[in-house]
Parts: structure tokens; sequence; C-alpha cells
């Protein structure tokens, strides 16, 4: 299934974007996370508390040192009902995660998929995406994922340590970590838009048919209509 890929897959990450949808404005704004650690060029994408997903994706990524960063939307009612004067922070989701291999521009996207995905069997506004029932979305390369399936079997309280690492980034009504879990692994772990679910990942290609990103869509911004796994 084609899909036209929206612009805001690159321009979400540029300071002072905004839209209005469905009655509501989204303010957008970069934070960068640090830099995760791609050891094998093999990288899975999941819910790391609860690891439905512990494949890799079907393509091979550069390996290195690259930044992850996060496209975090402020969102306000444009119903001046709905407005209030009280002090309560502003209502902030993850829209999208990315890892951003190169700084060169994108020219083309895909979808990131696994090995046994079968693409031409989608319909229109249908994905392949990993399942979410924890709220929480990561990037971790296939050496990571595996040492973190060994912590968790280990140790099973070692969530309340990922949870807590989380926490100091929170804000309402998000968190994420850069987490480290030895060997030379870490793990990027988000909030996931408006929660549980199942969401999609998007590779982007340079001119010169070289991978300059990984992006995680959370659907707080619609493009596509109603999206179905």
């Amino acid at each position: 299934m084609k899909h036209n890929y929206p612009a805001f897959f690159e321009t979400a990450f540029d300071e002072g974007y905004t839209i209005e949808q469905d009655g509501y404005l989204y303010r957008l704004f970069r934070q960068d996370m640090g830099k995760l650690q791609v050891k094998t060029g093999k990288i899975v994408a999941n819910d790391p508390f609860v690891m439905f997903e512990t494949e890799p994706y079907e393509e091979v990524f550069p390996k290195g040192s690259f930044s992850v960063q996060l496209a975090i939307a402020q969102v306000q009612s444009l119903s001046k009902e709905e407005q209030t004067d009280d002090s309560l922070e502003p209502d902030e989701r993850v829209a999208l995660a990315r890892i951003a291999f190169s700084d060169k521009p994108v020219v083309s996207w895909k979808m990131a998929v696994w090995a046994e995905s079968d693409v031409s069997q989608l319909g229109e506004g249908e994905f392949f995406g990993y399942g979410v029932d924890a709220g929480t979305g990561s990037f971790m390369d296939a050496e990571a994922c595996a040492l973190l399936e060994r912590e968790m079997e280990k140790d099973e309280m070692f969530y309340e340590t990922l949870t807590k690492k989380m926490d100091q980034t929170y804000k309402h009504t998000r968190s994420w970590g850069l987490i480290d879990i030895g060997e030379g692994c870490n793990v990027a772990m988000f909030s996931t838009g408006w929660g549980d679910g199942s969401y999609a990942s998007y590779i982007g290609y340079d001119a010169e048919g070289q991978i300059a990103r990984l992006v995680t869509d959370f659907y707080l911004l619609n493009w596509m209509g109603t999206a179905e796994e």
C-alpha cells in the first residue's frame, strides 16, 4: 500500500511548528534525548515494558552513536468554553520519535517492517506497527533488546528501575529516558502520544539512497484518516 508521507515527519522537529486539527492547536518543540548506541545495525522498536516485539526491523541501519529526538506537542483547545485560567500544566504529548543518522534532507520514505511483513496486503489506512500496552515506546539495538530481556527475566522488578529513570523527566503528560543497561548498550524510552495502541515507524532516505532517519509516528497528527494495523 503506497502512502503520501506527510512533510511533518521532518518539519515537526523544527522550532515553531504549529498545526490546528479537530478544534485543537498543537505547538511542537524538539527534545534531544542523547545518543543511542547502534552496535549491530539491527534496530528494535517496541513497548519495553511488555516486549511484544523483540524482532528487529528487516532493514540494516548504520552502526554507531546517533541522536534520538522527540517532537513534543503542547495541546490547547481552541474552544473558549474549554480554556481555563487555572495553574495546571499544559497537556504535552510525544507526537513523533526519531533517530537521526545524518543531517542530510530526506527525499523518500518507506514503512519499517519485519522480515515476514507483506506490505502488499495492506489496505487503505493500514500499517504494520508495534503494540503498546504500557504507554511507552522505544528504540534499541538488537543486542540491547536481548540484554533487556535477560534483565527483565532475572529481576521482575527491573521495570521499576526503568520507570524511576523516566520519571526524572516527567511533565504532564509525558516522560522519556535514555537509559544505560550495561555492556555498552542503552535504550531510548518515551511516552507514546495519547497512550496505548499500535504505532508504525518509517525510514527516511537521502538523495544518495542512504538511511537518514527512523521515525515512529504516534498519530497525534492525523494524516491518513482512520489508521488500522
